[in-house]
């Protein structure tokens, strides 16, 4: 390297700096390492588009584990309550934002996957009644089972999306509330897909009545939702702690009840009552449930029950919440096994040992995937044996 040196004033040209800045040069380079130094930790080897847009939105104060911004916002609640607070959930964690949503969704891609889905929906609708399949579907369960009890189920769905409004709020991630926004709308979409067959089929059924008077009625008032109402009412209403309404709603309660509802009534009988309209919304509830599953699971497990520092904590309270939301979710099981009386029986497919069968199969698949990853010892035989007791 070569410097210049002229006269004049004192800069660069000056030989005194020129020298200092000469013996400034170190003889190696300081650092070798020329990799790229994230200060979002990547799920994968690099960030990706949804990491870039998702991590770190939100000006999380550096006392919430994995914040990074220095105190809190000048705007807080009435009484002084700060914008973001580890007080709202007893959970515990050293990083709050490792959680990735598994599909790497955001805005974009997820009202791009509804767009699509209301599109092919309209081309079924639009088949169906023009083949006249609705012909074949038993009378009682079209008007009484899908007009009633559907409908009702549409609550149930309903009541889960509200759930979310005080997690969205309060939640101390920003892919944590990306990710409950999400599953979120999907419940209030499964509502609104449940709403629209029943539209659908007063558009072609002379009588079949789409209000929801009579669904909120036995939902509200009647014996068969009664035990998923009020468990809904307290995940929505009665539970405060953000992580708490989570795990309840999608951890113990949509696994069982949501399962059984849905997969083994709704889509199971469907065929057997002649009706191939239902299972293709039920298909599609059953994508936004695979799709939240991938969500809590990576969540709750992935992040909470595997944080080097809080992880056995995490679990213990995640037992504790079991004992409590699990019993809920068992007697609205008992409550909904009354729906069985209302409809034709089919030797085999409605009788006792059957149903029992596809309990077997929904509690399998929850003590698999959700209790055991806790370490949560359950009883699933002495549950189901509660849950027939329902049968009349």
């Amino acid at each position: 390297m070569s410097i210049e040196v002229s006269g004049g004033k004192r800069g660069l040209t000056d030989p005194v700096i020129a020298a200092q800045i000469l013996a400034a040069i170190p003889d190696k380079p300081l650092e070798t390492q020329r990799k790229m130094n994230y200060f979002v930790t990547p799920r994968g080897r690099r960030l990706n588009e949804y990491e870039v847009l998702c991590c770190y939105t939100q000006p999380t104060p550096d006392w919430i584990a994995g914040g990074l911004d220095w105190g809190d916002w000048t705007q807080k609640f009435h009484g002084g309550r700060p914008s973001w607070s580890n007080e709202s959930t007893e959970m515990r964690t050293t990083d709050w934002h490792k959680h990735r949503d598994p599909a790497f969704r955001w805005h974009y891609l997820y009202v791009k996957d509804k767009a699509e889905e209301w599109r092919y929906t309209d081309r079924f609708l639009k088949a169906y009644s023009a083949d006249g399949h609705v012909r074949s579907i038993d009378p009682v369960w079209r008007d009484e089972v899908l007009g009633d009890y559907l409908g009702a189920f549409g609550f149930s769905e309903y009541g889960l999306f509200n759930s979310h409004s005080s997690v969205t709020r309060d939640c101390l991630g920003d892919t944590i509330r990306m990710s409950t926004a999400m599953i979120g709308l999907d419940k209030v979409d499964n509502a609104q897909m449940i709403q629209a067959e029943r539209t659908f089929l007063a558009k072609i059924v002379p009588g079949f009545n789409e209000s929801t008077d009579i669904p909120k009625a036995e939902w509200t008032k009647g014996q068969i939702y009664k035990g998923a109402r009020e468990t809904v009412e307290d995940i929505w209403q009665a539970t405060y702690d953000w992580n708490e309404i989570l795990f309840s709603g999608h951890m113990i309660y949509d696994p069982l009840f949501g399962q059984f509802v849905r997969r083994e009534f709704f889509l199971r009988l469907s065929a057997y009552y002649g009706d191939n309209l239902t299972p293709f919304f039920i298909n599609q509830m059953q994508l936004y449930h695979s799709q939240t599953k991938g969500i809590t699971t990576d969540m709750f497990h992935t992040c909470l029950s595997a944080d080097t520092e809080f992880g056995e904590y995490n679990d213990r309270l995640m037992r504790a919440w079991s004992d409590k939301w699990l019993p809920r979710t068992v007697n609205a099981l008992k409550d909904f096994m009354g729906i069985f009386a209302k409809i034709p029986e089919i030797k085999g497919v409605t009788s006792k040992d059957a149903i029992q069968a596809a309990l077997e199969r929904v509690f399998e698949d929850w003590e698999r995937d959700y209790a055991a990853p806790i370490g949560y010892k359950v009883d699933t035989a002495a549950h189901i044996k509660t849950i027939l007791t329902g049968l009349k």
